[in-house]
């Protein structure tokens, strides 16, 4: 007769969670990889857990492609903007109960989408800019007590759909753009508010990686006597070459809130930094 050996129950268990982190580290590895292979920008959230952000290259993405993202529990941002995502492909995102903010202005997503949002009760942002979002959808964000603000410009929303969603999340704050037919003729358009940017003289480290936020503008004026470069720091804190600037020259560069912008001589060597906010920036490079 076969005589086995007792084994140890707490042993087995220990073997089966081991096991499973292991393979739930190894899905997730493998869910990231084919995120960056469309073109994403995978980084860590200050609060914790995953930004996922499609820029430039990963603009074409489409529903398929954010399908591995199903694998990526902990998300706490997911910027899909300007992408060629619909509702279809935002079933794919479902599960991610942590995520506080999403960004699906200008893609092609309709009412349909609602369905798969209202499970992410602690989505604290959601933009909705230039979509086909109506009132039908609206009325089901009502699920989402813990959204604060919301943005509808350029939707099929009306006023009675905000403020029925309005009467249900009184602590929501919606944006819906500004009427042209309310709006005076004027002569000119009222500035934009703007702030003088501090400068940052480096440490020689890269600056803190940029964090996507509103569309603002920064002007940077070089004071220097010689000639510089300008750098975008990315999500994932890389840099980005956008440009020389001459000395006494100045250069207007549409970017978000919460950037980075690194200036260099023209051997790369780091002279300091901006950092921008929502206002228009005057970014001043100083006389080193």
């Amino acid at each position: 007769m076969c005589r086995c050996p007792n084994m140890n129950p707490f042993g087995v268990l220990f073997v089966f969670v081991f096991s499973s982190i292991i393979w739930a580290q190894g899905k997730e590895s493998s869910a990231i990889n084919k995120l960056k292979e469309s073109g994403g920008i995978i980084s860590s959230a200050d609060s914790g857990g995953w930004r996922i952000e499609f820029q430039l290259k990963g603009r074409d993405l489409r529903d398929e492609g954010l399908e591995p993202a199903q694998d990526l529990k902990d998300v706490r941002l997911l910027n899909l903007r300007d992408t060629k995502i619909t509702s279809a492909g935002i079933k794919h995102i479902e599960g991610m109960k942590n995520l506080r903010r999403l960004h699906l202005e200008r893609t092609q997503v309709d009412d349909a989408c609602i369905d798969y949002l209202t499970g992410l009760e602690q989505l604290e942002y959601l933009n909705l800019y230039s979509t086909k979002i109506t009132d039908k959808g609206l009325e089901k964000l009502k699920a989402l007590r813990n959204l604060k603000q919301l943005f509808v410009w350029q939707t099929g929303v009306t006023d009675d759909g905000v403020q029925k969603l309005a009467k249900e999340l009184p602590k929501l704050k919606i944006v819906r753009g500004v009427d042209l037919n309310k709006i005076i003729a004027q002569k000119k358009p009222p500035p934009r508010p703007s702030e003088d940017l501090k400068w940052i003289a480096s440490t020689g480290e890269i600056p803190p990686r940029s964090i996507s936020g509103d569309n603002t503008t920064i002007i940077f004026h070089n004071q220097m006597k010689q000639k510089v470069k300008i750098y975008w720091v990315e999500y994932n804190g890389r840099l980005k070459l956008y440009g020389e600037i001459v000395p006494g020259g100045t250069r207007e560069q549409n970017t978000y809130s919460t950037a980075s912008w690194l200036v260099t001589d023209m051997e790369d060597t780091y002279l300091g930094y901006f950092r921008t906010s929502t206002k228009v920036g005057k970014a001043l490079i100083p006389k080193i």
